[in-house]
């Protein structure tokens, strides 16, 4: 799948660029403009991680020349070279004195892992002692933690203790226990989730830019479709989407759930809900604003129309701003999806979960936990994270909406729920005109009820 060697390139890229999983990190607050997202989307009081207390002597380990292993399905050893490798690398091999440890990145297929996994877990022999699973693999995350292959990290730390922020702690709670099972670093939340926009056909049209909506808060879904309208004309068209992606972000954007998760009841039918999803339909055969896809390629075809000029508006994550896009014959910019009629927030859309495992039989768990966070470079995370905005994207606007959308995150909490797959049939029946948003809802509700049903009932086993 197209989009899944995009986003392993993204992996590559910042990931091992930048120890691990990406960067940024001074110990300043962003200071753009939040745009009234208020204090409870920030990480904390100042902004930054959790820190330990100071003025206690930190504590030393000897593990006997233990070689630690941290797993992906990509090479993500650090390389020398660069200013920020050669701080990964330093910082690699103080870790390696400080616990007297050799640390291995090794790498396992992606089709292979999740088996691998399980079966080593199983014979009581874990194949490494911290995996990162990625977004694309949110099912497979959420199954492992139901069956109690991976350990809880409020079971072996104290997480107020850690240097993990409250974002980073809220998308590792993946199951109804409220354990977090995964960590991250800020560089998760730097995929942001938004929208890229031609400037050059905007300006041309006469339309105001969004950027400048979104300043006042008025950059909507009625703002977006009246934009659509105007840029679609003849071979041109408003919009490039992806049935799957725009439907999640029409829920999300409009404040709209899935599932509630208190009560493990599906909540597609709601009013919030049915509105993002007859918004979605009516994109694509109402006001007929969609460049039509090749219904093989809908995750290919969305990012190359809008690349190629044919479509003025696409959604995307940051890492989409690909060295193609980047030498586009058009100016471009980066915004937040738009608000919908129930929300007054804007967010980066996530929908999936990523982030470093432990499995169960790791020796030493809490140690491990600490070596993964001694490897990271704290410090540099924000700073970092920024620069590698200013490189991929094209003017101050979109990097200042891209460091925004770090400390602003909308979640959908679904997918770990057994239900990273299920709609897809749904949200292109809605797109394609085969049934109406109740219908196609009406239709997947009780299976999809049944697959939440039967998560919980292993959960609570």
């Amino acid at each position: 799948m197209k989009s899944r060697k995009w986003f392993l390139l993204f992996l590559v890229v910042t990931v091992s660029a930048f120890i691990l999983a990406a960067c940024g990190g001074s110990d300043e607050p962003s200071t753009a403009n939040d745009n009234g997202n208020n204090a409870e989307n920030q990480t904390n009081d100042d902004g930054n991680e959790n820190e330990a207390p100071e003025n206690e002597p930190e504590e030393t380990y000897d593990l006997g020349g233990r070689h630690i292993t941290i797993n992906f399905h990509a090479d993500l050893t650090p390389q020398e070279g660069t200013e920020i490798g050669d701080l990964q690398v330093e910082r690699w091999r103080e870790v390696e004195e400080k616990y007297n440890v050799t640390i291995e990145w090794t790498t396992t297929p992606y089709d292979e892992k999740f088996d691998h996994f399980t079966t080593t877990v199983l014979a009581g022999e874990p194949y490494a002692d911290i995996v990162l699973f990625d977004d694309t693999e949110t099912g497979r995350l959420s199954r492992l933690a139901l069956e109690g292959l991976i350990v809880a990290y409020d079971d072996i730390i104290d997480l107020s203790q850690t240097k993990l922020s409250d974002m980073i702690l809220e998308q590792g709670r993946i199951l109804p226990d409220g354990k977090v099972y995964a960590v991250e670093t800020l560089g998760t939340f730097a995929r942001g989730g938004g929208m890229f926009y031609n400037k050059t056909l905007f300006e041309q049209a006469g339309l105001e830019d969004p950027y400048d909506l979104v300043q006042r808060g008025e950059w909507t879904w009625d703002a977006m479709l009246h934009a659509a309208k105007t840029l679609t004309s003849g071979d041109q068209y408003g919009l490039a989407l992806n049935p799957h992606t725009i439907a999640e972000y029409s829920i999300i954007s409009n404040d709209a759930r899935v599932l509630d998760i208190e009560t493990g009841e599906i909540v597609l039918d709601s009013p919030e809900a049915l509105q993002a999803l007859e918004f979605t339909a009516d994109l694509f055969n109402l006001h007929d604003v969609v460049r039509e896809n090749d219904r093989s390629t809908l995750w290919e075809d969305p990012p190359v129309f809008f690349n190629e000029g044919i479509a003025a508006m696409v959604h995307g994550a940051t890492w989409e701003a690909s060295e193609e896009r980047r030498e586009a014959p058009f100016e471009w910019g980066y915004v937040y999806w738009p608000l919908g009629p129930n929300a007054s927030e804007y967010g980066a859309i996530r929908t999936g979960v990523s982030g470093y495992v432990i499995p169960v039989g790791v020796e030493d768990p809490e140690i491990v936990y600490q070596i993964w966070e001694d490897l990271q470079l704290w410090e540099y995370e924000r700073e970092q994270q920024i620069a590698w905005f200013e490189d991929i994207f094209p003017n101050e606007e979109s990097v200042e909406m891209a460091t925004q959308m770090l400390d602003n995150v909308k979640f959908g909490r679904w997918k770990p729920y057994n239900l990273a797959d299920a709609f897809y049939g749904t949200w292109e029946a809605i797109a394609f005109g085969e049934q109406t948003p109740a219908q196609a809802v009406a239709s997947i509700k009780p299976e999809a009820q049944a697959l939440v049903d039967e998560f919980l009932g292993s959960a609570s086993e």
